[in-house]
């Protein structure tokens, strides 16, 4: 008894902290037990199971381990100490590359002699280089003679002082008014379709419109006339293009054709893709109108939709001016996308596109340039309505006279030794161009004429129209970006407002110009 009471004397008493601290330890080592345990049971399974996956990830695990102790790269042992003087040299030595490309030197003859209206853009225009004197304006889309139109001016003022300036936010938030949806109605029941919805800009509703419903995948088959806007559009889209030849129905249905043969016995997840025909109402760089009949029969015949630009064709075709449909009296909703603008014919501004109300509502949600665009000013709204009123109450005032002028100075055009007209007669817009022999004439050097020199040429007699008191512009294009190169012209827009005189002076005067300008030794 004395012995154990010694030694329990002897002994350290157990406390609470080093208890604590073996019961630390023990955990540890029986955590580290079973997880070692695990771990070589893992190993030899999936080495049983699956050697390869053992494979890779003693692989995976070396490349972390190299990663992590390979030399890593310093920026800032590379730094190389450059005094002030040699800082100043390399200054004064860098030449930063221009943003846009070098103008050559027709480009800038071009630029340096463009023409400057002083005023108001009209019947009438006086140019801020001239003396004064006013000119015959058949350079501008007013085919209606709506830009300088008194009543619609009063009517902008008003609509000035209600609405302001712009609305300041995109239709789908706080920028749709109540202006603009009365327009989208009043141009729904106008064309004859379901539904319409705005775009603030005529060109980038077409950018918009095509994107939106056409994919990857997607095939769309494209008249190679079409304008620069419906190009921009249709390489957006990234679908398949296929082009046919300018208004000819016998190569369209070839073209369809193949494409349906190429899709016979399709699988997979693009097997029946969305099929498009896109083409133009009345052609831009043409003057031409597209065949609609042939075009819905031949949609009928191979499935197809199509996709209508009547940018330029509403306001001036049919009899109501409600664009193609209304030519050739065929029935809107056979056209699935009808796009149209308000910046031509109409005189406002913007775009539009008619449809069904299932398609019209999903751009509301897909349409780029309508989700992030500032919706139009409600001034340009009431502007269009206005027109579109006017068309409404009185359109053979606007059509029959219209037409008039343009039967008549193409008829007076063609009569001119030497020139080349482009343009269905309905078309109050027409291309002029010297003939290839009136330009063999010309080059009394010898050689071959370029496309700089047929543009010289054309700037040439646009400044001579403009001495005999007409103004006129030459057709331009964005040469590099152009898919197919229209040629060289003169634009050529008659107006409803212009009077019988007013036809023959210009007539006159570009065949006054034509003489001078081809009577030159070059």
């Amino acid at each position: 008894m004395a012995s154990m009471s010694a030694a329990s004397h002897l002994a350290p008493p157990l406390t609470a902290e080093s208890d604590g601290d073996g019961g630390q330890r023990g955990l540890f080592r029986t955590a580290w037990d079973f997880s070692f345990r695990m771990a070589l049971r893992y190993i030899k399974n999936s080495y049983k199971d699956d050697p390869f996956r053992t494979f890779l990830e003693v692989c995976l695990i070396g490349f972390i381990i190299w990663y992590m102790t390979k030399q890593k790269y310093n920026i800032g042992n590379n730094e190389i100490e450059l005094s002030e003087k040699e800082i100043d040299e390399l200054v004064d030595d860098w030449r930063p590359e221009p943003l846009v490309p070098e103008l050559t030197d027709f480009e800038r003859e071009t630029l340096d002699k463009a023409a400057l209206l002083d005023g108001p853009n009209g019947i009438k225009v006086r140019l801020a280089s001239g003396n004064g004197k006013s000119l015959l304006n058949f350079a501008s889309y007013n085919f209606l003679g709506f830009i300088d139109n008194p009543e619609f001016e009063k009517r902008a003022v008003e609509t000035l002082r209600k609405y302001g300036v712009g609305s300041c936010g995109p239709p789908g938030f706080y920028g749709t008014l109540d202006v603009h949806m009365e327009l989208e109605k009043h141009l729904a029941a106008f064309v004859g379709h379901s539904a319409a919805i705005l775009y603030s800009q005529a060109f980038t509703t077409i950018l918009s419109v095509i994107p939106c419903f056409s994919k990857r995948g997607d095939i769309i088959v494209a008249d190679e006339a079409v304008n620069f806007s419906l190009q921009q559009a249709i390489a957006l889209s990234r679908s398949k293009v296929y082009w046919y030849k300018h208004n000819d129905m016998a190569d369209l249905e070839r073209v369809l054709k193949d494409v349906n043969k190429q899709l016979t016995g399709r699988r997979g997840k693009n097997a029946l893709p969305r099929k498009f025909i896109v083409t133009e109402g009345l052609f831009h760089n043409t003057g031409d109108i597209s065949p609609l009949k042939d075009l819905v029969d031949l949609k009928h015949r191979y499935k197809f939709r199509i996709i209508l630009d009547e940018s330029l064709s509403f306001g001036v075709l049919g009899k109501r001016g409600a664009g193609l449909t209304d030519h050739f009296n065929v029935d809107p909703h056979e056209v699935d996308l009808l796009i149209g603008a308000l910046s031509y014919a109409i005189g406002a501004s913007g775009g539009f596109c008619c449809a069904d109300k299932d398609l019209v509502e999903h751009q509301r949600l897909s349409g780029l340039g309508y989700c992030f665009s500032a919706s139009m000013p409600g001034i340009l709204a009431v502007a269009a309505s206005d027109a579109i009123r006017a068309l409404e109450s009185n359109p053979e005032g606007h059509f029959v006279s219209m037409r008039e002028n343009a039967s008549l100075l193409q008829t007076l055009l063609r009569r001119i030794p030497g020139l080349q007209v482009e343009g269905a007669l309905e078309s109050p817009l027409m291309h002029i161009r010297l003939t290839p022999e009136t330009l063999v004439r010309m080059k009394r050097s010898g050689g071959a004429w370029t496309k700089t020199d047929i543009d010289r040429v054309l700037a040439e007699l646009v400044e001579e129209a403009q001495k005999d008191g007409v103004f006129l512009t030459r057709a331009m294009y964005v040469d590099e970006h152009e898919r197919l190169l229209p040629n060289s012209s003169i634009r050529v827009c008659v107006s409803c407002a212009h009077t019988r005189k007013d036809i023959e002076k210009c007539a006159h005067a570009i065949k006054n110009a034509v003489s001078r300008v081809t009577s030159k030794k070059r």
